[in-house]
């Protein structure tokens, strides 16, 4: 917020940090929403409010350059704008508005597409999403702006396959060594742990493992219409030189576990496509063996891997499974003893709320006994929702106007119930 004079001015946002689920193909976007406030404490001279929108990628280079039998530097500068949009709240005109003391909020919104390019913060290069908003006041008086910055991250869904598919290795040094090299996923995230298993299979005699090393390495391309450049970077590094592994029928089987650093660390970027700048991780391995005569030889392979902000589980703003939605609404104690008591919801939602509203809500529904006043916290005695149907014809099936006007809520326990088990839902007849 900034102080100008008698008035403050200042741009809100839902949330600085936007998330797109599902990669580039399959992302649906996301809204931006915001307000821009203006409070004035006195009769205040304006002669416009106005909100822009920008998205940039640049890359900014040197490189040393042989020319003949000398040398010299040549610059690399490239920057494209990747999206803009602009607002205007009180239009340009002839006349100075004057906006008496109050407060003056214009609420915005744009929709965000799914292939936007995620925030890179690199020494040489960026994408960076900002607002700024204006206020142009007359001749001799100073504008009012504020500026804030948006970031952009990608979560790929619960469903895509480089969060289940495992990446092996598998091949024969001839005469020395069989070895599978395994990953148990393609995606790892800031912060997490990668286990790195290893199952090598001696085949020349007299053969040891003298030391196995992983590496994660980040690869950064920059680019310009005429020129390109990759830039590569360690980093984490791991080297064990006691590579004291179980065998089971003749194989070497150990998991090495390289720790990603975390966001705040500021160590390692995400994966990211963007015309000017590109960013990709590999996992490297060496594995040192001292043959039978004493020399040393290496096996060296690659595992092409993603780092990502988050994973599907942590975010927070991931939608409910359908069979879950009703737990998207704001939590009110009163109503959902209500919708229990009534049979809208089942007594279980009361013991899965931590809340004492809720366990009291279960409570009054079990045919348990307390003399406490206060709601007991002991596990209530399951309700026979049997005894919820009575008096109902459990033959006939209900017409579909007739459940729309139940207006019951449900929640699925994730798994259905048997044919014999199955009964209608009470309510009017259409």
């Amino acid at each position: 917020m900034q102080l100008v004079h008698n008035s403050d001015f200042h741009i809100t946002l839902e949330t600085d940090h936007v998330i797109l689920h599902g990669n580039v193909d399959e992302s649906a976007g996301v809204m931006l929403r915001g307000s821009v406030v203006l409070n004035c404490h006195e009769t205040t001279k304006v002669k416009s409010v106005s909100l822009k929108f920008i998205g940039k990628a640049k890359v900014n280079w040197t490189e040393d350059k042989t020319k003949g039998l000398g040398s010299h530097q040549k610059h690399y500068k490239e920057e494209k704008t990747i999206i803009t949009h602009e607002w205007s709240f009180l239009l340009p005109q002839r006349k100075t508005y004057h906006l008496p003391e109050g407060h003056y909020k214009w609420d915005f919104e744009l929709p965000l597409p799914g292939d936007l390019p995620e925030s890179v913060d690199h020494e040489l290069g960026q994408v960076y999403y900002r607002l700024k908003a204006t206020v142009e006041r007359p001749t001799f008086s100073m504008n009012y702006s504020d500026k804030r910055s948006l970031r952009v991250s990608r979560v790929l869904l619960p469903s895509s396959l480089e969060l289940t598919q495992s990446m092996v290795i598998s091949n024969t040094w001839v005469d020395k060594l069989s070895y599978d090299i395994s990953v148990p996923n393609k995606v790892f995230t800031m912060g997490s742990i990668i286990p790195i298993t290893f199952a090598l299979l001696p085949i020349a005699p007299d053969l040891q493992v003298r030391s196995v090393s992983c590496v994660l390495k980040e690869y950064t391309t920059l680019s310009t219409e005429d020129h390109s450049k990759m830039e590569g970077k360690v980093v984490k590094h791991l080297r064990d030189e006691s590579f004291s592994a179980s065998s089971d029928a003749g194989v070497w089987t150990k998991t090495e576990l390289l720790p990603v650093p975390d966001r705040e660390s500021h160590q390692v970027q995400t994966d990211s496509v963007c015309d000017l700048i590109k960013i990709k991780h590999k996992l490297k391995f060496t594995v040192s063996l001292t043959n039978a005569d004493g020399h040393i030889s290496e096996l060296r392979a690659a595992i092409p891997i993603m780092i990502a902000e988050m994973s599907p589980e942590e975010d927070e703003n991931a939608l409910p499974a359908y069979e879950d939605a009703w737990k998207s609404a704001p939590y009110d104690p009163q109503q959902i003893a209500a919708l229990i008591a009534r049979g809208d919801l089942p007594p279980s939602v009361a013991i899965s709320t931590p809340n004492a509203a809720a366990i009291g809500a279960n409570l009054s529904l079990a045919s348990s006994d307390t003399e406490d006043d206060e709601p007991s916290t002991r596990p209530s005695t399951p309700v026979n929702t049997a005894l919820l149907w009575e008096g109902i014809d459990l033959s006939r099936v209900p017409s579909y106007t007739t459940a729309i006007r139940s207006n019951r809520l449900y929640s699925f326990s994730g798994s259905l119930p048997g044919y014999e088990s199955a009964v209608a839902v009470p309510g009017r007849n259409a």
